[in-house]
């Protein structure tokens, strides 16, 4: 049994509790949550933090299979530019290894992250996995515009899943990459596969050329298809917005990840559909790649919930949620903390089907506790030299 307490807890499930005290058993289960409400009192073996405890992160969107790219794509170039890099390196048969894959996690869990929807092309990163205390939740991948190769491509992801869930029992779940990267036959073959799915999460607005290639057959992915010879003509022609609604149930938890260049009325027609979306935000992906962030106070004031991703090292020289946090809170200083951590934590966990046990610090939950310090009291908020750290 632990007991922990700092200047502040925020559990998530109501105001922060000055001075107070989260005592958990030995498996970190949350077991007590003690206010002063009559002052402070001293607990036996409490172990004081300056600074604030807030739940462990969840990042809902990251590829750990691609960290041994870290370094090696050119950043600041724009998407289309990105997704060259990375088929090139895939061509000249660079894979994930399992040291650089597992030195991506160890990040992870030093900076605080308790759980993650970790995209997967193929089974490189399942062992590191197991290996981590960390609970990852693997999105298996499909992509292809080559009719021909739909069903093939579907069968391959439905092994990879087979053998994370049932063989080494961590939840995998079939999941398209982009509205632009799937033939209208492999989004028929999956869109029956995906009735039943838990979570169905889509690279989604990370770029202008996604709506320049699906509306008009024109910009830098366009360009792409038309130098890899690719038959692009099998990608359906719509709106992005209209390809979701065409292929995905409207009542399905959708995770629409990026978000950089979503408009309002692409989030309208998102929010008037779909019953059960949350835009998950990468905002160091967004500048490594795109040099910008997303209209996040238009996004937030929509009233969808707002999750946190990181996407890969290929992408972000970061693999932290709480550097994301802090990159949110430099962009856009109108936006509170206290905002932010509950994308960071309860509505990632939400998002991912975990908020039975992770998101917020309450009896009989395992959230996880992290230390953030030093803190600036006086705004409610971390500085920017600010840290975090795993006190469990």
């Amino acid at each position: 049994m632990r007991r922990f307490s700092a200047n502040y807890i925020f559990t998530n499930t109501g105001k922060p509790i000055r001075n107070g005290v989260v005592e958990v058993d030995d498996n970190g289960v949350v077991v007590d949550i003690i206010e002063h409400i009559d002052g402070v009192k001293e607990y036996a073996h409490t172990e004081f933090r300056n600074g604030i405890i807030v739940p462990g992160f969840v990042n809902a969107h990251c590829h750990t299979e691609l960290s041994h790219l870290k370094g090696k794509v050119e950043p600041k170039t724009g998407l289309a530019s990105f997704v060259n890099q990375i088929r090139n390196h895939r061509l000249d048969g660079l894979r994930g290894e399992e040291l650089s894959i597992s030195r991506a996690i160890e990040q992870i869990t030093q900076q605080g992250t308790v759980a993650v929807a970790d995209i997967c092309n193929t089974s490189d990163s399942f062992s590191a996995k197991q290996k981590s205390g960390v609970k990852f939740i693997n999105l298996v991948e499909v992509l292809g515009i080559e009719s021909e190769k739909a069903d093939s491509i579907l069968e391959r992801a439905k092994v990879i899943s087979e053998v994370s869930a049932n063989q080494l029992g961590m939840p995998a779940y079939i999941t398209p990459h982009s509205v632009y990267s799937l033939s209208a036959k492999l989004w028929e073959r999956l869109s029956g596969a995906l009735k039943n799915c838990p979570i169905v999460s889509i690279h989604f607005a990370e770029s202008l050329d996604e709506a320049r290639f699906t509306n008009e057959r024109a910009g830098g992915i366009y360009d792409n298809y038309v130098e890899w010879g690719l038959p692009f003509s099998d990608a359906p022609s719509a709106s992005p917005v209209n390809i979701l609604k065409s292929y995905l149930p409207k009542d399905c938890r959708l995770l629409l990840v990026h978000n950089t260049f979503m408009d309002e009325l692409q989030l309208c027609e998102v929010k008037d559909y779909f019953t059960n979306t949350y835009l998950v935000l990468c905002p160091s992906s967004n500048l490594y790649i795109e040099q910008t962030m997303p209209n996040v106070p238009m996004l937030s004031a929509s009233g969808v919930k707002i999750a946190l991703g990181t996407d890969s090292f290929a992408s972000s020289p970061t693999l932290s949620i709480f550097d994301q946090i802090q990159l949110i809170l430099t962009h856009f200083p109108l936006i509170e903390f206290t905002q932010v951590l509950q994308w960071a934590t309860i509505y990632g966990a939400q998002a991912l089907g975990l908020e039975h046990s992770l998101g917020t610090i309450e009896n009989g939950k395992k959230p996880g506790l992290n230390l953030i310090s030093p803190f600036n009291f006086s705004e409610m908020k971390p500085y920017p030299h600010s840290k975090v750290k795993p006190l469990l």
